[in-house]
């Protein structure tokens, strides 16, 4: 490590290790007009990452390995080529651009492959094989090799972040558990200040919070995500707080909370308006996935083409183009996403199964899909996680006849529940519900249409709101309520309590209470949450 000894270098050096990254570019730029020190353009690339300025960040850090070349420090200038070949990926330079760089790293890092400027270079390499080449195998190669150095050479924070890169590719390989363990070590590691650099503190931090995404573990999700939100607002890491809230967003999208992740959402296309970062890419694809759901399928379409390539708006799409009654396009969009997944990348690959299973069925494309489900059982099997068990189940459900669908309805149901996934909780309870129906069963069809309709009367409108809708009220033969109980039923949809419907109707609240009991008893439900959201179905709220 080369020391830094002028009065502005230990000054920008303090500043960015606390994150004030104003005065550490100040100070940076004070250095490089005195003497075009490469190692002040370096240190001002990276002020200009934390502030999102791409132009800083790539044009400082092009500069510094130009310096570092000049005074034939080849172990310096092989480390910024290794970071500019990320950066150029990260702020949209091109991939053919980083690649270029990671290539000038490796010639000039040949004859050092113990230095740790080789670890990094190995962990640049395991992220471009993660982030950008979907490559988990090859990450992981390339994280472990980080790992070995940084121990061998005694730099933690390479250690930690070849461990949490590690982590992050077996679950993707479907190795869960071991996975998880890796990155809980790395990341308490980096929360507990044994990692110096705030921006591998964050990186490990959000690379736990993915996995948990990518495994379905939404509580800890949501404990990282709010960890990490305290960290970022603390020390200003404005770059990492967009991608966390970015995260946060699709826990609360998973959890049911569209409201949250809709404000979440729109506050952080906000601020990165005007960014580079490929981060904003997913912010799209989130929230074209909120707008289908809400059934404004014109804004969503818009949204989700922006979004290009990216794997959760390709399967939004889909599920966009079957909504629209396009079964054709909807498999010719979801197979292509299909084929660019490497076979063994389980997890990410159980998404894009499902919506396989979904088109497959509609296009008539049977047999293809029965191998979609043969894949996710497999996954499922070995993952054993509540929400990929819950996809399995769902897809076995879609290719199943009548009495084998409705158990594997009910499995999806249980495993959405313990999953804590209202929505596709909802989606699995109407399935079952027109199975239902079918078979003369309105009761119990009604019944989980009903309970549906409570997970998803957030949204506001949509397919699942409209599907409740239609059964509960052409399931009924009109409402089974006596003309006292429907008064008192569309206060409950109102949200009124015991005593202030006993107000509003001149009644005793044990008269109210009785009403109640009768509706629950006559409708078969069991909490007033079911009775606003049956009210709403009947037109009755």
């Amino acid at each position: 490590m080369v020391v830094m000894t002028s009065d502005d270098m230990a000054t920008a050096a303090t500043a960015m290790q606390a994150g004030r990254w104003a005065e550490a570019v100040t100070a940076f730029g004070r250095v490089i007009t005195e003497t075009d020190d490469p190692w002040a353009h370096d240190g001002l690339a990276q002020a200009g990452w934390w502030i999102d300025d791409a132009d800083m960040a790539l044009v400082s850090r092009e500069a510094a390995y130009r310096g570092f070349r000049a005074v034939g420090d080849d172990r310096a200038a092989g480390r910024a080529a290794a970071t500019l070949g990320y950066d150029s990926i990260l702020f949209g330079r091109g991939v053919a651009v980083g690649r270029g760089w990671l290539a000038r790293s490796v010639d000039l890092l040949a004859g050092r492959p113990d230095a740790p400027e080789a670890g990094w270079l190995a962990v640049r390499l395991a992220e471009v094989s993660l982030h950008a080449d979907h490559d988990a195998r090859t990450g992981l190669q390339h994280a472990r090799v980080a790992e070995e150095i940084g121990r061998a050479t005694g730099d933690h924070d390479l250690t930690f972040v070849g461990q949490g890169l590690a982590g992050l590719a077996l679950v993707r390989l479907g190795r869960v558990a071991e996975g998880m363990a890796l990155l809980d070590g790395a990341a308490g590691a980096a929360t507990a200040g044994d990692v110096d650099d705030l921006m591998w503190m964050g990186k490990i931090c959000c690379w736990l919070i993915n996995a948990c995404q990518e495994a379905g573990d939404l509580t800890r999700a949501s404990t990282w995500c709010s960890r990490v939100e305290e960290i970022c607002r603390r020390q200003d890491l404005a770059p990492l707080f967009s991608v966390c809230r970015i995260q946060y967003a699709s826990v609360q999208m998973a959890q049911g909370d569209c409201v949250g992740a809709e404000s979440t959402l729109e506050d952080v296309m906000a601020q990165l308006e005007s960014s580079k970062r490929s981060a904003r890419l997913e912010a799209v694809a989130q929230l074209g996935e909120l707008r289908r759901r809400q059934g404004r399928y014109a804004e969503a379409e818009i949204l989700l083409e922006q979004a290009g390539f990216h794997p959760g708006a390709v399967i939004s799409l889909t599920r966009l183009r079957l909504e629209e009654g396009d079964a054709t396009q909807a498999w010719s969009t979801v197979s292509e996403l299909l084929r660019a997944l490497p076979d063994d990348h389980q997890l990410e690959r159980a998404e894009v199964l499902a919506a396989v299973v979904e088109a497959g069925a509609a296009a008539g494309e049977i047999e293809p899909a029965r191998r979609a489900v043969a894949e996710l059982r497999q996954t499922a099997d070995r993952v054993c996680t509540e929400a990929v068990l819950a996809i399995a189940a769902a897809a076995e459900a879609r290719i199943a006849d009548r009495s084998a669908a409705q158990a594997a309805w009910q499995d999806a149901i249980r495993h959405s529940v313990a999953a804590g996934l209202p929505f596709d909780e909802a989606d699995h309870r109407l399935d079952l519900a027109e199975i239902l129906v079918d078979t003369g069963a309105i009761k119990e069809a009604r019944h989980q249409a009903a309970l549906a309709l409570e997970r998803v009367l957030p949204l506001g409108d949509g397919l699942a709101i409209a599907r409740a809708r239609t059964i509960l009220g052409g399931a009924a033969t009109g409402v089974p309520l006596t003309e006292r109980q429907i008064e008192v039923l569309r206060l409950v949809a109102r949200g009124l309590s015991n005593a202030e419907i006993a107000t509003e109707l001149v009644l005793s609240e044990h008269t109210v209470h009785r009403h109640i009991a009768n509706i629950y008893d006559s409708l078969d439900i069991r909490s007033r949450a079911a009775a606003a959201a049956y009210a709403v179905g009947q037109g009755l709220g």
